[in-house]
């Protein structure tokens, strides 16, 4: 009789663990896709009496496997930001044959001299030319003002950031805590592991961080550059955003318990996820464009400045169709003016549309009468006019915080300028589909582990 007890007991145990696996097998099917679901497998354990219970229910988890997917999504995502800010400069700068671009501009103005160069008496032929000038000044105002706004729209981009980085470690402290307290093969660790895998993939999407076993399944987690973000205790993320950035204000810096993590003196920044894409934006890429477009408005001012034309010069140079806060001096070579892109406007001496004499552009004497070339007011006079087309070839000093060749033409900067974000742009692309490709084949193969 004792044999038959036994024996029932072993069946109906085993039908038990039966019934166990499969409602597991189907918990797995039924939440295959859902975002941070592990496999759940069960672990078996057999009684004296040769009786089958499950002892465990554990995860399938592959930490390298969840290291690769944390670091693919936040590569992915900071480089969607960019590549996202890159396209709006994109569009700014325009292509160089586009109407709207600067190299256009500066092309245009360069075959609009060269007509009033073939009939210099014609006052419609000056007058547009000048109005030309015109609209090279408001592309370069426009320009100005995307790169600010891209800026300021970055460092919210980090206050964002960093409002989710604190409630996402505050969370952390709260499910590490439970995690170190759950004794192993409790049934509840494993959905408390997977929902800390989940929080740590979305902090991940802010910043690059790195993370240390502990005891007790629990974890520290540092930035990649080395800062503590979570040890047992959540750090406070703290950063003051800037309501309107201008060209030459730096951002603040994000630090973690007074360390600097991201931005102006902080040492070894991460290079990944949300809030490392905008400080890239912020700090260093919109910047240089503004320097760009910056010494495209000091080259505009420089090469239509005014010269003393008197037989003993001795009066400075004089800013003339193009004017500047700065006016009537004239900016140095090679020298960023920040913002000089927001100031350049159209000197109105010139404008007709203001009462403005066009004809100042082929006589010059816009700064009095030792600056005026025509001094017999001659309508077919043209030295001064192909002077002007020529100088627009001519290669002169720009300075080295562009990123561009230190010496060229200023048609030359303008294309380069263009070049220079459309060929990061077309790199930030091609990196986000690798890194969206990348992500994706991490998850899959996530999903794919064998129990």
């Amino acid at each position: 009789m004792t044999s038959l007890s036994t024996a029932l007991s072993q069946a109906l145990s085993g039908l038990r663990v039966s019934s166990g696996q499969s409602a597991l097998v189907a918990r797995n099917i039924s939440r295959a896709s859902e975002e941070g679901y592990t496999r759940k497998y069960a672990g078996l354990a057999t009684e004296f009496d040769g009786t089958a219970r499950i002892s465990s229910i554990n995860r399938n988890a592959e930490r390298r496997l969840t290291d690769v997917l944390n670091s693919s999504t936040t590569s992915s995502d900071g480089q969607k930001i960019l590549l996202d800010a890159l396209q709006r400069l994109q569009q700014t700068v325009g292509d160089v044959q586009d109407d709207s671009s600067l190299a256009w501009g500066i092309n245009e103005l360069q075959n609009k001299l060269r007509t009033l160069e073939s009939n210099p008496a014609n006052q419609a032929l000056a007058a547009s030319a000048v109005s030309t000038a015109a609209g090279l000044v408001s592309s370069l105002h426009a320009a100005s003002d995307s790169i600010q706004s891209l800026r300021t729209d970055a460092d919210t981009g980090i206050q964002d950031s960093v409002g989710n980085i604190n409630a996402y470690l505050a969370q952390l402290q709260e499910l590490n805590t439970r995690i170190v307290r759950t004794p192993t093969g409790d049934e509840s660790l494993v959905e408390t592991l997977d929902a800390r895998d989940r929080l740590l993939k979305s902090l991940s999407s802010e910043i690059g961080i790195r993370t240390v076993t502990q005891p007790n399944n629990g974890i520290a987690v540092y930035t990649t550059g080395g800062v503590t973000l979570f040890n047992e205790t959540a750090r406070q993320v703290t950063f003051q955003a800037t309501p309107s950035l201008g060209p030459g204000s730096p951002g603040n810096s994000v630090y973690a318990d007074g360390v600097a993590i991201v931005g102006p003196g902080a040492q070894m920044q991460p290079t990944q996820g949300k809030i490392a894409a905008n400080a890239e934006i912020r700090d260093k890429l919109a910047p240089t464009y503004q320097s760009q477009i910056d010494e495209i408005a000091r080259g505009l001012i420089v090469l239509f400045a005014e010269k003393d034309v008197s037989a003993t010069p001795t009066l400075p140079d004089a800013t003339g169709l193009f004017s500047y806060s700065g006016s009537p001096s004239v900016p140095g070579a090679a020298t960023v003016i920040p913002g000089l892109a927001r100031s350049i406007s159209l000197n109105a001496a010139f404008d007709p549309a203001n009462g403005g004499n066009p004809f100042l552009l082929r006589d010059g004497g816009a700064n009095g009468l030792a600056y005026k070339s025509n001094a017999t007011n001659a309508p077919s006079f043209q030295d001064r006019i192909t002077a002007l087309i020529s100088a627009l070839d001519a290669p002169i000093a720009f300075s080295a915080s562009t990123g561009l060749p230190a010496s060229a033409s200023i048609k030359q900067l303008a294309q380069n300028s263009s070049g220079w974000v459309e060929g990061l742009r077309s790199e930030a692309s091609q990196k986000s589909d690798y890194l969206n490709a990348l992500t994706a084949k991490a998850k899959e193969a996530l999903s794919r582990q064998p129990a």
